[in-house]
């Protein structure tokens, strides 16, 4: 019988979180400040995420086949983004925000208008 190493195990884990953090509810920071956001052809999970007001780090993964960004935007305004992420590839955004709710989205050519947006409440 084949088994999973064990140093697999953790990535196996993460990406379980992300495939059903956009199930429904909102996903929370973890107490480090962090998060991730997984990005596919017209998706971001998790879809809806909630944050205290303050510097965080999202570490941003392209699971897709085609390139995309994370761009973290209020009022049409953007106030961080990562550059274009390559399938498969990582990017890490890190963004000061204060209280107020915020769009997440890929913005690379039709991304958001075919669905690959969610949004990020940040609370005091």
């Amino acid at each position: 019988m084949i088994g999973i190493r064990p140093r697999r195990c953790p990535v196996l884990i993460a990406a379980a979180a992300l495939a059903t953090a956009g199930c429904g509810g909102t996903a929370h920071v973890a107490k480090d400040r962090t998060f991730q956001v997984a990005l596919t052809e017209y998706r971001v999970s998790p879809q809806s995420v909630s944050a205290p007001a303050g510097t965080l780090t999202i570490f941003v993964h392209n699971y897709g086949r085609l390139s995309h960004n994370l761009v973290i935007s209020e009022d049409g305004h953007t106030e961080a983004s990562t550059q274009p992420i390559a399938p498969g590839q990582t990017g890490e955004l890190v963004a000061s925000l204060t209280p107020g709710k915020y769009m997440m989205a890929s913005t690379i050519l039709s991304d958001q208008a075919l669905g690959t947006y969610g949004t990020l409440t940040i609370t005091s």
